[in-house]
């Protein structure tokens, strides 16, 4: 590793003659969908992603692209990654060197150097993989089962070591369970034969037509609640938390920015959802984020997300509060991501029109 830890050291004086080495090697240029590939055993199965997708052509540049270089025996040279919030700009760069069983790859961005990898393969199989980055170092050990990957050490300097197990039966990939200490973790698992995502959906909006309103009740809102935000990460809508506020801290926030009222970030009253007894919710998560990897038009999982949390605020809107706290005459319940950028669609989606344009009309005002 320290030897390793010196060539990242030098990396800075090395991208022109790495890049003109890599480069000379293409024999093609392919289009990919993020993210991408990567050569090493269970990398995009332990997030839920899938490998990206040979495209016949370059997406339209708001899309997150990857042009991927190969030699003449069809191995991966050169990684150009392309941002589509960057409005298609280059802004990632890896160049991989092939040298019998050692593989290295060498990532920069405009800033120089990002990682150094070191990969070493026995009869074909990876054993081990090296790396040093800006943020600190690490280890990956990887051994097989009828040639299939079955272990995944992980070492790394910035957290507790952890082991990857991997099951396969004859049709592929079943699960993938992390130890980390004492915590045991699937990180992925095969739906069972006959899984319905969209009957699994339904049961969790069931639930947590149920759970919400246990969650408002535990809220410790200082007066009429106004409002309950269901606040979620756009990329996790079925990790949400719930917000409640009063008209008066609504009106405060409001008084320093317009978007602030709407923010439950900013608001002073906050209780979780126990999702745990919500049907297969792992599952469907899991799910859900396999949809967002696999499509290059729209994050089709975090809509369906996005969607269903919606269902379950339109629902909740039709209920009366009344005998659970104190509310408005006006009191809403609704969605919404951190940064406010469903806010609209989301009340659209949850609140009948002549609703919402009462609320749009008053917020005018």
């Amino acid at each position: 590793m320290s030897d390793l830890a010196a060539r990242f050291a030098q990396l800075a004086s090395e991208y022109d003659s790495r890049k003109k080495a890599a480069t000379a090697l293409v024999g093609r240029w392919d289009w990919y969908t993020w993210p991408g590939l990567d050569l090493r055993p269970l990398h995009f199965e332990r997030d839920l992603l899938k490998a990206g997708r040979r495209l016949d052509a370059r997406p339209p540049v708001d899309r997150d692209v990857l042009r991927i270089g190969f030699d003449v025996e069809a191995r991966a040279v050169v990684i150009e990654e392309y941002s589509g919030s960057l409005h298609g700009r280059l802004y990632y760069e890896t160049f991989v060197c092939h040298d019998g069983d050692v593989v290295e790859a060498a990532r920069f961005d405009t800033d120089g150097p990002i990682y150094l990898h070191e990969y070493r393969f026995v009869d074909g199989l990876m054993r081990s993989a090296d790396t040093v980055a800006r943020r600190g170092s690490g280890r990956e050990a990887y051994a097989y089962t009828d040639g299939q990957i079955s272990r995944v050490e992980i070492e790394h300097d910035s957290r507790a070591p952890s082991v990857l197990t991997a099951e396969h039966d004859d049709r592929g990939l079943v699960r993938v369970v992390e130890v980390m200490g004492r915590r045991s973790e699937v990180r992925y698992e095969r739906p069972p034969a006959g899984f319905d995502l969209e009957a699994a959906c339904r049961s969790i909006k069931d639930a947590l037509i149920m759970l919400i309103p246990d969650a408002v009740a535990r809220l410790a809102v200082d007066g009429p609640a106004a409002c309950v935000a269901l606040s979620y990460d756009r990329s996790d809508a079925l990790s949400f938390e719930v917000h409640g506020a009063t008209e008066e801290e609504r009106a405060a926030l409001a008084a320093i920015d317009a978007q602030a009222a709407w923010s439950p970030a900013d608001f002073g009253a906050r209780a979780d959802v126990d999702l745990d007894g919500a049907g297969s919710v792992r599952l469907v998560r899991q799910e859900l984020a396999l949809l967002d990897a696999d499509d290059l038009d729209a994050a089709a999982g975090s809509e369906a997300g996005r969607r269903l949390l919606c269902a379950v605020a339109a629902q909740l809107n039709h209920r009366d509060w009344s005998n659970m706290l104190p509310v408005t005459d006006d009191f809403v319940v609704y969605p919404v991501d951190l940064e406010l950028v469903d806010l609209e669609r989301n009340l659209a989606d949850c609140l009948p029109p002549d609703r919402l344009a009462r609320l749009r009309e008053r917020r005018l005002r």
